[in-house]
């Protein structure tokens, strides 16, 4: 699986509400080919009201314990399986992949994700970028390399028959520089 993170500084209110509608857009999050319901995974958060959401995300930015003007308010995050591990992306597999996801990667941060059935299924998050005790939950690149790694290994030895979506994550980025 491919994990894709996208930061979100703004605590704009009306941007958070943005990204949450994107995430949960009806066309995007209901799979009317399978007639699979959406599916919510939430951690720490109140409610299924979105509004309620966006007032819960801004709420705990507020609690941070140290301001700075690059802060990251919001953290859009996408896991991507290879489309011929599609046939075999069940709810409750979704379902077990976002609970490991938002309790592993930002265990104390108010999370919540859901699955877009487009060409092939992916999973979105957003997530608080601080706990909800306002300290910051950012991570260095080796520890979301390594937290990808450990994704990885919960999704083989759970799930094996997803073997399509297996990426080399511990390979070093080949440089095409001269």
């Amino acid at each position: 699986m491919i994990v894709k993170a996208i930061s979100h500084k703004s605590t704009k209110k009306s941007s958070i509400k943005k990204l949450i509608n994107y995430v949960f857009n009806p066309e995007k999050i209901n799979d009317s080919q399978k007639g699979r319901e959406p599916l919510i995974v939430k951690q720490f958060i109140p409610s299924y009201d979105k509004e309620k959401w966006a007032d819960a995300f801004k709420k705990n930015d507020s609690t941070r314990t140290f301001e700075h003007t690059k802060r990251t308010v919001l953290r859009h995050e996408i896991i991507s399986f290879a489309p011929e591990s599609s046939k075999y992306l069940t709810r409750e597999k979704l379902k077990t992949l976002a609970k490991y996801y938002l309790k592993h990667r930002s265990p104390y941060s108010m999370g919540v994700a859901t699955v877009h059935f487009e060409k092939s299924p992916h999973i979105h998050f957003i997530i608080s970028g601080v706990s909800i005790e306002g300290n910051s939950t950012r991570i260095s690149r080796n520890e979301f390399k390594a937290f990808k790694i450990k994704l990885q290994e919960f999704q083989q030895e759970r799930f094996p028959e997803l073997s399509h979506s297996i990426v080399q994550h511990s390979k070093k980025k080949v440089s095409n520089s001269n």
